[in-house]
């Protein structure tokens, strides 16, 4: 029996991935930094360059996606460091919308 395929985009280390394989998913996760630690087949490469490519065909199209676009544009740390933070989770959400899945 095969696994189904989930894209974990924006995986980081791959602490949410762990959960995603233990419920019987075939996990590739993809994050734009190297992560030399991650426990599974790994992509780096930007997320919205993957989201397109997989829409083009040049990867395969899989079960689920889970995805975990950074978040400090939302809490305190945007006021204590004084630093700008990229709002992506608008961007993310359409992004898993167009994928179909």
């Amino acid at each position: 029996m095969v696994n189904p395929l989930l894209y974990d985009v924006m995986c980081g280390a791959g602490g949410c991935s762990v959960g995603y394989f233990r419920a019987g998913f075939e996990v590739v996760g993809i994050d734009n930094r190297p992560q030399k630690n991650y426990p599974y087949r790994f992509i780096q490469m930007d997320a919205f360059e993957f989201f397109d490519r997989v829409r083009d065909g040049e990867f395969e199209q899989p079960s689920a996606w889970a995805a975990s676009p950074p978040c400090q544009q939302y809490t305190v740390l945007r006021s204590v460091h004084g630093k700008e933070y990229p709002d992506l989770l608008a961007a993310t959400r359409t992004a898993l919308e167009l994928s179909g899945v």
